[in-house]
């Protein structure tokens, strides 16, 4: 009884795969009978689970030489304007069938050895292959962008990153004339990224953006977008080193990146770091305003407010016009009325002469450079709270009221 059971699952081994030997025959009649990609595919596919099928470079060969030669079929009507033969959205189509065929290509290719009978290794479909990717190399450019119009952001993340990993293959690069120059795929790379970017995928972004430098693409807007994904996946080791590679090409004209580096060594408490990035900032460029905003923030958590409120003030004096300085600078007068409050006399009298003197000028001053930080930053509410409290210090009810008001329209 023993034999015959292991007779039986023998044979029901064997049955099996000749099935899907026969699937793989019925999939190649297929594509040389000019069938369709998709029907192509559904004939293979029980192919793709067989041991000894998934294991045959050709269980993959006949889908992807379907997929390109689909293509060109297409490619060919098109440029005979006989669109009514061709699917909807035929760039669509046009750009997964270059991607689909890549993708079988290459689970092909390492499985594609056969070994005569003198042990030798040759390869059956290499050579097809390589020159059918080879042939293909520049339309996976065009298939990208396609896709990208169409809103097909992972088709052409992918096309995209096709054309550069093709350009990696010595074999298929020895095959392309003319191939581009290293800023082109520079140019690809952040095409990628943003696709990337377009689906959400950060990691992914971020890997095309870096790759894009790698290139040689060094234009601002790379490292804009790199600092934005890395920050958005909470990667602060690449935020720092993006900011650093920017700031020496674009920081005069974008204070954001020693923004950002200054930012990292606070959060990591490393002021003694984030003092000598600044400083040495300022001794580059002292008449950078927005550097002094950057080392009042730090004196302010080095708990040096005297010094703070200098650099603020400094920062006011070289940029009437900076918000952020106007703001704090009227946000350390504020505090320094509050620091006379706490000391003043109690009695009545006595407190409406020091108050008169020494707070209510403070007050004053605070409400004009306040008022003129929310001119120009009309969204930012925390300058609103800042004069409310003013306002009410002031006793002026009016304006107390209006500020209330523009606190609730914001």
């Amino acid at each position: 009884m023993k034999k015959i059971s292991f007779l039986a699952l023998c044979l029901a081994a064997g049955f099996c795969a000749n099935a899907q030997e026969a699937v793989v025959k019925e999939a190649e009649r297929a594509m040389k009978g000019d069938q369709t990609f998709e029907k192509v595919v559904e004939i293979i596919t029980p192919a793709f689970q067989d041991p000894q099928t998934a294991s045959d470079a050709k269980t993959y060969y006949i889908p992807g030489n379907t997929a390109f030669s689909q293509y060109d079929k297409f490619l060919a009507l098109k440029q005979l304007n006989q669109l009514d033969k061709l699917p909807a959205n035929p760039e669509v189509a046009m750009g997964n069938l270059l991607v689909q065929g890549y993708n079988y290509f290459m689970k092909a290719l390492p499985l594609d050895s056969v070994t005569d009978a003198k042990g030798k290794v040759k390869t059956k479909y290499s050579k097809d292959m390589v020159s059918k990717l080879a042939g293909h190399f520049s339309d996976y450019t065009s298939a990208g962008v396609d896709l990208f119009n169409a809103k097909d952001y992972k088709g052409a993340y992918d096309a995209w990153g096709i054309f550069g990993a093709l350009a990696e293959m010595p074999e298929v690069a020895k095959k392309v004339a003319n191939m581009p120059a290293d800023t082109i795929f520079g140019e690809i790379y952040f095409n990628q990224g943003i696709a990337a970017w377009q689906m959400n995928d950060l990691k992914a972004a971020l890997k095309s953006f870096l790759n894009a430098k790698s290139k040689g693409y060094t234009k601002k807007s790379v490292y804009d977008y790199a600092l934005a994904v890395a920050a958005g996946d909470n990667n602060k080791e690449a935020v720092l080193e993006v900011a650093k590679e920017a700031l020496p090409l674009y920081g005069k004209e974008d204070n954001t990146y020693m923004g950002q580096i200054v930012n990292y060594y606070l959060q990591n408490k490393e002021l003694d770091k984030a003092f000598d990035v600044i400083n040495q900032a300022i001794a580059s460029e002292p008449d950078n305003a927005q550097y002094y905003v950057i080392q009042g923030v730090l004196y302010e958590n080095a708990e040096k407010r005297a010094e703070a409120k200098a650099a603020y003030k400094k920062a006011v004096e070289l940029d009437g016009e900076n918000a952020q300085a106007l703001y704090n600078y009227g946000r350390q007068i504020c505090e320094d009325a509050y620091a006379l409050g706490d000391s003043a006399p109690t009695s009545p009298e006595e407190y409406d002469a020091y108050y008169a003197e020494k707070i209510k000028p403070l007050f004053v001053e605070a409400a004009t450079i306040l008022e003129k930080a929310f001119e120009i930053d009309s969204e930012n509410s925390d300058i609103l709270k800042y004069l409310e409290n003013v306002y009410y210090n002031l006793r002026d009810e009016e304006k107390m009221e209006y500020t209330k008001t523009r606190l609730q329209n914001l």
